[in-house]
């Protein structure tokens, strides 16, 4: 069945702004309340922590890219456009190869950012546009200087964007970006994605269904994201000891700690990449054997273990026939997670570790380039806590 949900790609040449932009389309529409999902269906690894965070050590993180991608990442980044349940924004490399047709395939709309000084680039994300079918949204020329100004309105958007400048978060503004956001929005509201919430909320497994958009804004109504220091006293706001279903855009340590803190009960989130979006963690084990599909590295120290996870083919899939196998951690220490983990998976390590024993937990959250207690059993941690990264 053909999926009418719309999914934009942001493409054009390498080092147009593709990633600045995604960044601040995406946030632009979240802060309008506009219900959408952001696929980075690029394997480097990049995401919105690639844009918030230190650039010393977003350049540690990213990936560089060489040759095909991984076959299994193109297959899976299919699969999850495939099954969208929410509008998509869709990023992905500057010079696609036939290997990855099937991705642009997939996608419904274009905006293209375009280099002037590219003219080739320019010719090749034409002619994909027009092979696969895409609707032309906009055709941008992206320039390192000067004014935003919009040229043409239709057809499709034109004209010249300026200043996308990695690590910059507010660069993404003019007049042309503001219409690029107001022509994006008009598209995702026309398939009443609140009536598509409606529905997934009564499609939900459990009674307690928490929508961390309303949540933040009663918990935290002059706040446009979650910080850490909110943890605490929103956990303390909750039932105990209750199955929840969790929908909605939020940091790694939020769900990581709403599924400590439901620890043993039944805990979901919604996933619109996967077929019908209700998920639980992953299924984990405690041994000391390997799965291919991740590599793990332990680093132990005085009073922490840090668990650094990095996938070589890009990308892991929900749906495994056996519990993956993940090493014993010394349980007199906390824990650091580490890594581009799926919040699925990392939802699942959290309870794994709980469970086993560790005396705290925490993700790495880049933004603020510490680790973020979700969960502790010593009076020396709380929740909402930050740590330090470890070092020799």
């Amino acid at each position: 069945m053909v999926n009418l949900l719309p999914a934009v790609l942001i493409g054009g040449p390498p080092h147009a702004g593709k990633s600045v932009l995604f960044y601040g389309l995406t946030h632009a529409l979240r802060e309008r309340g506009i219900r959408h999902h952001a696929i980075r269906a690029c394997p480097d690894g990049e995401g919105n922590w690639s844009q918030e965070g230190d650039p010393e050590t977003v350049s540690q993180i990213r990936l560089p890219l060489k040759g095909e991608w991984p076959s299994a990442f193109v297959k899976r980044i299919c699969l999850d456009l495939e099954h969208r349940c929410l509008p998509f924004l869709v990023d992905m490399g500057g010079h696609p190869r036939e290997s990855q047709a099937c991705i642009l395939r997939q996608c419904t709309h274009s905006v293209l950012l375009l280099r002037d000084d590219r003219e080739e680039y320019t010719q090749l994300w034409r002619r994909l546009v027009a092979e696969n079918d895409l609707l032309p949204l906009a055709q941008v020329s992206s320039q390192r200087e000067g004014t935003s100004t919009i040229t043409s309105q239709t057809p499709l958007l034109e004209g010249i964007i300026t200043g996308l400048e990695r690590y910059d978060t507010a660069t993404a503004k003019g007049p042309l970006f503001a219409a690029l956001v107001e022509l994006i929005a008009t598209l995702f509201n026309s398939y009443s994605p609140q009536d598509l919430e409606k529905v997934f909320f009564e499609q939900a497994p459990t009674e307690l269904v928490l929508d961390l958009y309303a949540s933040l804004r009663t918990f935290a109504p002059t706040s446009i994201r979650w910080e850490p220091e909110m943890l605490a006293p929103f956990l303390a706001s909750l039932p105990l000891q209750t199955p929840v279903s969790v929908y909605g855009a939020g940091p790694n340590w939020l769900y990581a700690a709403l599924s400590a803190y439901t620890d043993p009960q039944p805990f979901y989130q919604f996933d619109p990449r996967l077929p019908f979006g209700w998920i639980q963690p992953l299924s984990l084990q405690i041994s000391p054997a390997q799965f291919p599909e991740v590599l793990i590295e332990t680093q132990n120290y005085q009073d922490v273990t840090k668990l650094t996870l990095q996938f070589p083919q890009k990308h892991l899939g929900y749906f495994q026939p056996d519990p993956l196998p993940f090493p014993p951690v010394p349980t007199d220490a906390g824990l650091i997670i580490n890594g581009p983990i799926p919040f699925w998976l990392l939802t699942a390590l959290v309870r794994l570790y709980k469970e086993a024993g560790d005396a705290w937990i925490a993700p790495y959250y880049v933004p603020s380039k510490k680790a973020v207690v979700v969960c502790s059993r010593v009076e020396t941690h709380h929740p909402g806590d930050l740590v330090p990264m470890p070092t020799i």
